[in-house]
């Protein structure tokens, strides 16, 4: 009885610095004891700490619920790693429902003291338009501040950014200075083998000067503390593209595929690229969510919606000779603003200098058909419409024009994208042939038109 109390009372008389050294060394069950205690008596740093036991389930059964009431009483108290993790309870609607609205609050509260993640949570909210006006400039304001404390996340935008002319005036020294930056933070191996690629393309651009400035900035960059100031944590108003929604105008278009109930889109890199806005008719605004260079295709986001979504082909891939359906919108409002459906064969496996991650089709692709789905005889995903063959240039070259030598993103090569992406893609079996205007009708219902618009000049 006299043990009891005795241990009862050390852990009541534990203090928090002790609790945190219980977590540190593994003792979670001490630690959660210490923090329990402390929580209740109003510490905030201790009902953040608690929030994230119960979120992530350690020592005690994940409850969400459980980490958003700790969460909420500390970040109220003004703890801003707390407004930040509940800033993403609300974005990811877990233990509230969703709402970005008060994601936004919760991540802005975080991010005006200084928080780099939640820093680059709030550009995140900018960039994408979640829960306000969407302001790619704004957007590239908050990735600046997070970026200059070490957040990764925040550097990798800013060489996305910087590259494509996104929100501030492109800029290739800059893109170039935080993807290295980026890389040699990043621990995992695949982001890190991403950003690598991204600053070895865009050191193509730059003369021998301009990449020994890149490199020198690299180096010489040092992350700031939340609560000093930097002349450089704001960029300079001339550098900025000030809201990119006044006065747009469609610039270009290509098709796209719905993947997902959730929203998620399909569709090639090169049709989004550098837009200050992006569009799925009619109305939807969408985010663009990640992009593949090497394989030219981009993953976009809109509202989560009631359309049909494309299955990739399961098992065997297509071989060559079979029969192929394509859908997109090319040339809209001048040829139709309907879905347009052409039909072909596979001729080969592989695209030009044997690139595998390319099949070479037969079916007429026109400008507009780029992102569209390319379409089995089952009307399952086989590739996405990239490109056709320069005929001009093969004229010159040969002096023959070419017929339909167009080329699509091979399947196997779309679904390392959406698997790299964490996106959850539907397969099916390519077992119950179909007649051509059947495999039409079930591609109509998840193929859409994406578009570009770019500020009036």
């Amino acid at each position: 009885m006299f043990l009891l109390a005795v241990s009862g009372e050390s852990a009541v008389a534990q203090t928090f610095d002790e609790a945190v050294a219980a977590y540190e060394r593994g003792d979670y069950a001490s630690a959660y004891r210490g923090f329990k205690n402390h929580a209740e008596r109003g510490d905030a740093g201790a009902q953040y700490r608690l929030g994230s036991m119960y979120r992530n389930g350690i020592e005690v059964a994940r409850s969400y619920v459980a980490a958003v009431k700790w969460f909420r009483r500390s970040a109220e108290q003004g703890h801003p790693n707390a407004q930040y993790s509940l800033g993403g309870m609300y974005f990811y609607g877990r233990g509230v429902p969703q709402d970005y609205s008060e994601a936004i609050a919760w991540y802005r509260r975080g991010a005006e003291q200084g928080h780099a993640s939640a820093q680059y949570g709030l550009g995140s909210m900018y960039y994408r338009g979640h829960g306000v006006r969407q302001d790619h400039a704004e957007a590239a304001q908050w990735f600046l501040r997070g970026a200059e404390q070490g957040n990764i996340y925040a550097q990798w935008w800013l060489g996305i950014m910087f590259e494509e002319g996104t929100g501030v005036l492109q800029d290739y020294v800059q893109a170039h200075k935080w993807y290295n930056i980026a890389s040699s933070c990043f621990q995992e191996s695949m982001n890190r083998a991403r950003l690598v690629y991204n600053r070895d393309r865009v050191a193509a651009h730059l003369s021998s000067s301009q990449l020994a400035t890149a490199q020198r900035l690299a180096r010489e960059w040092r992350p700031r503390d939340m609560n000093s100031e930097s002349p450089s944590s704001k960029l300079p108003t001339d550098v900025t593209r000030r809201d990119p929604h006044e006065q747009l105008r469609r610039t270009g278009t290509g098709s796209g595929f719905l993947v997902t109930a959730q929203g998620h889109v399909l569709t090639n890199a090169h049709v989004v690229r550098g837009c200050a806005e992006v569009r799925v008719a009619p109305a939807l605004s969408a985010q663009v969510l990640a992009y593949d260079n090497a394989s030219d295709l981009a993953l976009l986001a809109i509202p989560a919606s009631s359309m049909a979504v494309a299955m990739f082909r399961q098992g065997r891939g297509i071989r060559a000779g079979a029969n192929v359906t394509i859908l997109g919108y090319p040339l809209p409002g001048r040829v139709s603003s309907e879905t347009i459906v052409t039909a072909g064969v596979v001729s080969a496996l592989a695209g030009p200098s044997d690139d595998r991650r390319l099949i070479q089709i037969t079916a007429p692709i026109q400008p507009g058909n780029s992102g569209g789905p390319v379409l089995d005889i089952t009307g399952n995903v086989v590739g996405v419409v990239v490109s056709s063959l320069d005929a001009v240039q093969v004229a010159r070259d040969t002096g023959t024009i070419p017929q339909n030598v167009n080329f699509a993103v091979a399947a196997g090569a779309a679904r390392a994208f959406l698997d790299a992406e964490s996106v959850p893609y539907l397969t099916a079996p390519s077992d119950t042939p179909l007649a051509t205007d059947q495999v039409a009708t079930i591609g109509k219902k998840f193929t859409v038109l994406v578009e570009c618009w770019q500020p009036r000049n």
